[in-house]
């Protein structure tokens, strides 16, 4: 297996915060690994996990333990990268789009679900990272063979403090057991600081 030096260095220091050595760390890795090229695979984890830190970075400083309330809330949630890009999802998410044979976290949003937006889902997703719209309302479909999951859902850009960088979380509101109906009210607290 070939890295570049880089990659060593940050899977070093992920192990390090998991109080692993470098060995069993990466061990613990190819266990969880289905595909062909792992050193692809460790590539993009530490890519994405940068990619995390990065956001909790940025975005902490104005909305305080965001990827933790995400991960927390009892609704389907996801963080995306102004790429559209999953950073993040929570086990409700997870629980409401059932078995999938795709890593999700690194995946660009629409190669996992269509998303129906009043406008192009571009011009919407371009408006929201540009400032000129705080939120907006979607449909949300997952078809598989046998199966299409439906839900609404509500997509709040955020912006860093200084207004450089972009995030945006994606709240779904599902019905039956998973959600109440209601957008969270982590949702609601969300999309008031990025207007604030």
């Amino acid at each position: 297996m070939r890295l570049e030096p880089i990659y060593w260095q940050v899977l070093e220091t992920l192990a390090k915060r998991q109080g692993k050595r470098l060995g069993q760390f990466v061990a613990d890795l190819a266990e969880a690994f289905t595909g062909q090229n792992f050193s692809s695979f460790l590539r993009v984890h530490c890519m994405l996990e940068t990619e995390k830190e990065l956001a909790a970075h940025h975005l902490d400083a104005a909305h305080p333990g965001l990827l933790n309330v995400v991960a927390a809330c009892p609704a389907p949630g996801l963080v995306l990268s102004r790429f559209r890009t999953v950073i993040g999802f929570n086990d409700a998410f997870a629980e409401w789009l059932g078995p999938v044979d795709v890593a999700l976290t690194g995946a660009e949003l629409t190669s996992i679900v269509q998303v129906r937006t009043q406008a192009p889902l571009n011009a919407v997703w371009q408006g929201m990272v540009q400032g000129e719209q705080a939120s907006a309302d979607a449909r949300i479909l997952y078809v598989v063979p046998g199966r299409v999951n439906a839900a609404k859902a509500r997509i709040l850009a955020l912006h860093s403090a200084d207004g450089e960088e972009f995030y945006a979380v994606m709240w779904l509101t599902v019905s039956g057991p998973v959600a109440t109906g209601r957008l969270p009210v982590a949702a609601t607290l969300a999309q008031n600081r990025s207007r604030g």
